[in-house]
């Protein structure tokens, strides 16, 4: 099953998001994630959240799970909730970057720590030399691959988030042999020199950044 969650930080546009809609099994919008696909006329199946920065409709039809414990992010019960409730096999997240650093740093820790047999893929687009760049902040575990997400001439970046072991590339410019995150080195503006370069991890996880 492929779930697609729409947050509230920096908005995909509307083709962006249509084609991921148009991927997935079930809609998410987590909390003011609902103001996106509403700016463009498009439901979610499940509304999860505290609910503190939506206006739902007087007539709303759409399935609402309201969290309101502070203690945890929107984005921490929304996953509590889906994996008590589905079976994912991937999660797609829009609009978890952009805004407050601490935002993004807080979403790539929370989805750091989700069962490693599920595919995390973070997308936004970003301005980059005056041209439009798709960014894809894809996890890597020893369970998961990203096969068919990076192109020849991709450029890429490894972000180490939590403790690793292992790391190993092929089909980079500078491929990596077995680096751990206790190394003080890592692997910034890569390049993938072929289609579909191979990726290895160890244990732990780490997120592997790309721009197309």
């Amino acid at each position: 099953m492929n779930i697609l969650l729409v947050l509230a930080g920096e908005p995909p546009d509307k083709q962006l998001l249509q084609s991921q809609i148009d991927k997935t099994d079930l809609v998410v919008a987590v909390d003011g994630g609902f103001n996106t696909l509403k700016k463009y006329s498009l439901s979610p199946d499940l509304i999860i959240g505290d609910l503190d920065s939506v206006e739902l409709p007087e007539n709303n039809t759409i399935r609402v799970v309201h969290t309101p414990d502070q203690n945890f992010t929107d984005l921490e019960k929304t996953l509590e909730y889906l994996l008590e409730s589905y079976t994912p096999n991937s999660l797609i997240l829009l609009g978890a970057t952009g805004g407050r650093t601490d935002h993004l740093l807080s979403n790539l820790h929370v989805c750091a720590l989700v069962d490693n047999s599920v595919n995390i893929t973070i997308l936004s687009e970003k301005i980059i030399s005056d041209k439009i760049v798709l960014e894809k902040i894809i996890r890597l575990t020893p369970n998961t691959n990203i096969d068919h997400e990076v192109k020849q001439g991709n450029t890429l970046s490894v972000l180490p988030v939590t403790q690793y072991s292992g790391l190993a590339t092929r089909g980079l410019k500078w491929d990596i042999e077995h680096l751990d995150s206790h190394h003080n080195s890592s692997s910034q503006s890569n390049l993938a020199i072929i289609d579909d370069p191979q990726f290895s991890l160890m244990s732990g996880s780490v997120y592997i950044a790309v721009y197309q």
